[in-house]
């Protein structure tokens, strides 16, 4: 047998690995083209835009929409721009800017958006927009509801059971898509406790603070010791306010517990991180619902968060019961 040679052994292997290597970026590339191909454009040239009607640092639903946002930055390398405090006249213009300069997907983060989203979702068909608890009447539109009738009955079990005075109190936006939430809470105390009042206190808008804090004192007088607050920037408010009473308040959104420990007794999370975790993985798939998309305990975007130490175990295990319950026979109750 002749003698194989060192180098040309060498050279062969060389040659053979470089093979390897061409035909396995090629197969790569392919994979990666046929991903734009479906999207349109590539992952690394995604430009994502989030509209804010309140401020950044409310510790409540427009801060957890940009942690959630720059959390998903970070695994899908998108380029993300906010706006935030915007004015109901000014959101338009501000989706129209964007659309304009081919962000791909547009998130507005309420429902004070989806009007005007609807205005400029036809002239942009290239453009997702994304509101909440709005209408969605375009194929490039998509409008996130949350099922917060079960929620609220969950909150509203908890309220009747931790009052002493027999009256509890809720304070809310007075916009339609909040009312699902208080009929959910108004039955929960009513089975938890057929006797109890509840007192409902309206403002009219997200970030009334000062109305927010006057219905709390106003609440607080009339002898309510449970304050469930469903706010945005002006939950901050009441649970410092009702503190001072010393007053159990539930907080809403994020875990509020923070605020006030001794006093708030559980939140009613809204994961905004989990909404937009199945937002973006279904966009990046091209697998986005248009239309309504209805979100609840179900998926994990309500949820409750630890109860405080003053919450007997007792009424944490009856909680967690009537939990289990709803969980089990899910019922799409709207809002």
């Amino acid at each position: 047998m002749p003698k194989l040679h060192p180098f040309p052994a060498l050279f062969a292997g060389l040659v053979a690995g470089l093979l390897l290597l061409i035909t396995s970026q090629f197969l790569i590339s392919m994979t990666h083209l046929n991903a734009i191909n479906e999207r349109g454009h590539s992952t690394d040239k995604l430009r994502v835009a989030l509209l804010l009607e309140g401020p950044t640092y409310d510790q409540g639903w427009n801060s957890s929409a940009l942690e959630s946002l720059k959390e998903l930055q970070q695994r899908y390398g998108f380029s993300l721009e906010v706006a935030n405090n915007l004015k109901p006249d000014q959101v338009k213009a501000a989706a129209t800017k964007y659309a304009a300069n081919d962000y791909d997907l547009i998130l507005g983060h309420g429902v004070i958006f989806s009007e005007p989203f609807t205005q400029v979702a036809r002239s942009y068909p290239n453009t997702r927009f994304v509101s909440f608890n709005g209408e969605a009447p375009y194929p490039n539109q998509t409008t996130i509801r949350y099922d917060m009738k079960p929620a609220g009955f969950l909150v509203g079990t908890l309220a009747a059971k931790m009052t002493r005075s027999g009256k509890v109190g809720y304070i809310l936006v007075d916009k339609p898509p909040e009312f699902a939430q208080v009929k959910g809470f108004q039955e929960g105390v009513r089975k938890a406790s057929p006797k109890a009042e509840v007192i409902i206190g309206k403002v009219p808008d997200f970030n009334d603070i000062e109305n927010a804090v006057r219905t709390t004192r106003e609440m607080i007088a009339r002898g309510v010791d449970v304050i469930y607050t469903t706010g945005d920037s002006f939950n901050l408010g009441v649970i410092t306010e009702a503190q001072r009473s010393k007053v159990y308040t539930i907080g809403y959104i994020a875990d509020q517990r923070f605020i006030a420990p001794d006093y708030v007794l559980v939140s009613m999370l809204q994961d905004v991180r989990q909404c937009y975790r199945i937002i973006m993985e279904q966009f990046m798939q091209n697998k986005l619902p248009s239309g309504k998309v209805m979100y609840g305990l179900g998926e994990g975007v309500n949820r409750l968060s630890p109860f405080g130490p003053m919450v007997p175990q007792k009424i944490r295990e009856e909680i967690d019961k009537e939990l289990k319950l709803l969980l089990q026979h899910p019922v799409s109750f709207g809002g």
